[in-house]
């Protein structure tokens, strides 16, 4: 009896061993993967901009307050002017960026938002908003707009606005096979497969999505022909997460068109954000059936203004979500279509 106490307290040993080691493995695994402080004020961001020929802005969540203000600063201008940037590549319709580039003076600025907003044809909107009123949201966008291209002129920096005139883009072609299917059906066809839940809304959305970032070639040409045009030099893009690390996506395009690999920065609001990052891309990957597994090279936060490398990324291997794409039954002769 006592030799067999004595055999089941040595196998309680090696099991609390065993689960000893498994815990300070996990926990050694978590601290790899913190990313690393590169750092602080804007002194790490801009040595980053220094360094890079192309540098990426990524824009996690587009109409956030915090980075409208941080894109319009003053303190990124400079710092971008400093570095010997040259160009400044915004994720803004290029009609309305033409229009903003006639602005002057900060009284222009009011004018420019006032007419944009009386036309009512652009619709910008706060996803950290309680819904309803857009009318601030419309007011912050477009006066950091106006404040970009006055900054701009300040600091000797050429603007780009390469977006899309309209959420389509007047695609002459159509990549996604489910896009596809759903433009070629009739409205009546389209409301009363929407009403019978064949097509809902979250496909039609995903497929709009996909469609766009399949197109993100012609955004990168728009680009790359700006920058010759105005003789060439150092890159900065501000354009949407996404677009940043998708394969084939915005970025990928432009390192092969400018033949400069990209320095990517996730900008992150503040420290909550941040934690909370991973896991709103593992949302967004299967949300919208797209690979989010490139990883940004650096994180900065703009409440701590604090820069972040990230030294293990091995965690954005999960963030693929291109193999559970949803197709609605209407579309599979689409879906299976190549073409």
């Amino acid at each position: 009896m006592i030799a067999s106490l004595t055999s089941r307290l040595i196998n309680l040993r090696n099991i609390l061993s065993a689960a000893s080691r498994w815990v300070l493995c996990v926990m050694s695994i978590s601290v790899a993967t913190e990313p690393v402080i590169a750092g602080s004020g804007m002194s790490g961001l801009e040595r980053v901009l220094q360094d890079g020929q192309l540098v990426i802005l990524a824009d996690v969540k587009h109409g956030v307050a915090n980075r409208i203000a941080f894109y319009s600063s003053g303190d990124l201008f400079s710092a971008m002017a400093r570095a010997g940037v040259r160009h400044v590549a915004i994720e803004m319709p290029r009609v309305l960026g033409r229009q903003a580039m006639s602005i002057e003076s900060e009284s222009d600025v009011d004018l420019f938002v006032q007419d944009v907003i009386r036309s009512g044809r652009w619709h910008f909107t706060d996803p950290d908003g309680e819904g309803g009123d857009d009318t601030l949201a419309q007011y912050r966008v477009l006066t950091a707009l106006g404040r970009q291209v006055l900054l701009a002129r300040q600091y000797g920096l050429s603007l780009i606005f390469y977006d899309f005139n309209n959420p389509l883009g007047g695609f002459t072609t159509q990549n996604d096979p489910v896009y596809r299917c759903i433009a070629r059906l009739s409205q009546p066809v389209w409301r009363r497969y929407g009403v019978d839940g064949r097509v809902t809304k979250a496909q039609r959305d995903a497929a709009i999505m996909r469609e766009r970032f399949s197109h993100d070639d012609e955004l990168a040409a728009y680009v790359e022909n700006a920058v010759e045009a105005t003789g060439g030099g150092k890159v900065v893009v501000i354009p949407g997460y996404a677009h940043a690390v998708l394969p084939g996506g915005l970025v990928e395009r432009m390192e092969s068109r400018l033949r400069a690999k990209a320095t990517v920065v996730a900008v992150l609001k503040d420290e909550a954000e941040g934690k909370a990052f991973h896991s709103f891309l593992w949302q967004q990957a299967r949300m919208l059936s797209i690979d989010l597994s490139r990883p940004p090279q650096y994180y900065y936060t703009i409440e701590t203004k604090t820069l972040r490398r990230d030294d293990a990324p091995g965690r954005y291997v999960a963030l693929d979500g291109t193999s559970e794409r949803s197709v609605p039954s209407v579309c599979y002769q689409f879906a299976l279509d190549p073409r």
